[in-house]
């Protein structure tokens, strides 16, 4: 059976605001994110910097230090939907989804939406500035309340309106969570140490008459090793397999780990500021633009070269061959003809 799966998260601060953007839009490292794969995201506002910008414009000037200024809401549906893969049913869910935020929250309130097809499972996320219309100030508790009860009927709510898609609510209390590393690492080794299952061979039957029970329980035994020889050739083969995938997961994980400690000091700048973070994003990206067009250039020129050179060599071996094919031509004399002078021999008196 296949779950529509709701979470949602309070932003206090504008550096966790800042923080989620960045890794929304992938302009931080992202571990569980197939980089091959971001081209496929979709963006209703298509950088960060307008995300953050239209969120701080709907955030009133005045309000409480401890106020909830943005609500992220993470929507998908589990693996095993059958609608993952049919572009007319993923894009249902998603429009529906979004239907139901604005529904909830009010047009001007969703901010920004996006969808992610780089991870495990293609999910919706959005960005909620939970203003109260009626009195203009930040209301999260009007709209997420302060309880479990509240999130659990959101999720019910929710639930009702994709269940034409074949989906159902999911158990309460179950909290949806992003596919980790660690978590697929730690689902390999277990994986691993999972006992194999060996089959019993099915026994011969014995011959009354041709056969003792002597020879009947040899006939038996050397059946048994031979099954149980596969079995174990078998598990021999997987269980090296499987080392070798555990050690290349463990190589990537310390690849990925040494990447997160270069990374925090630029991840803990970006929480911090922002702002900044995202202007000096978009000056990298240009520069990265530049390089690669010039790059191409370069490439582009060194091409044409190459074949300028080619076709100079071409030619030039045309006009050899012609050069050949053409017949000497020898200068011939009548007895007429006043031959020719003689050079004079340097060392001739």
């Amino acid at each position: 059976m296949a779950y529509a799966i709701l979470r949602v998260q309070k932003l206090k601060t504008m550096g966790d605001v800042g923080g989620s953007i960045s890794h929304n839009y992938r302009t931080r490292y992202t571990p569980n994110a197939d980089p091959s794969k971001t081209v496929n995201n979709e963006h209703d506002l298509q950088t960060a910097a307008e995300a953050l910008e239209a969120i701080k414009g709907r955030i009133p000037k005045k309000h409480r230090k401890d106020a909830v200024l943005c609500v992220e809401h993470l929507i998908t549906a589990s693996p095993e939907w059958d609608g993952w893969g049919d572009p007319e049913r993923e894009k249902t869910f998603f429009d529906k989804s979004r239907k139901w935020l604005i529904d909830k929250y009010g047009s001007q309130n969703v901010i920004a939406t996006s969808i992610h097809r780089d991870e495990t499972t293609p999910h919706l996320v959005a960005y909620i500035v939970p203003l109260d219309a009626n009195t203009g100030r930040l209301n999260a508790k009007k709209y997420i309340g302060g309880t479990r009860h509240v999130l659990s009927q959101m999720q019910t709510d929710f639930a009702k309106c994709v269940q034409s898609l074949g989906l159902q609510r999911g158990l309460e209390g179950r909290k949806a969570e992003h596919t980790t590393i660690q978590k697929y690492y730690s689902d390999l080794v277990h994986q691993e140490n999972t006992a194999p299952v060996f089959e019993r061979p099915e026994l011969p039957r014995k011959s009354m008459f041709t056969e003792s029970a002597y020879e009947y329980g040899n006939r038996v035994m050397n059946l048994v090793y031979e099954h149980v020889d596969h079995d174990i050739k078998r598990v021999q083969k997987e269980n090296t397999e499987l080392k070798k995938q555990v050690h290349d997961l463990e190589q990537e994980v310390g690849r990925l780990r040494y990447f997160e400690r270069k990374n925090k000091p630029y991840s803990d700048y970006c929480r911090l500021f922002p702002d900044q973070a995202i202007d000096l994003d978009r000056k990298f990206r240009e520069a990265t633009k530049n390089e690669l067009e010039r790059r191409e250039k370069v490439k582009l020129e060194r091409e044409q070269d190459k074949i300028r050179k080619e076709q100079e060599h071409k030619a030039e071996q045309e006009r050899i061959a012609q050069q050949r094919q053409q017949p000497k031509v020898r200068k011939t004399y009548s007895y007429d003809d006043e031959p020719p002078k003689k050079k004079n021999n340097d060392f001739e008196m």
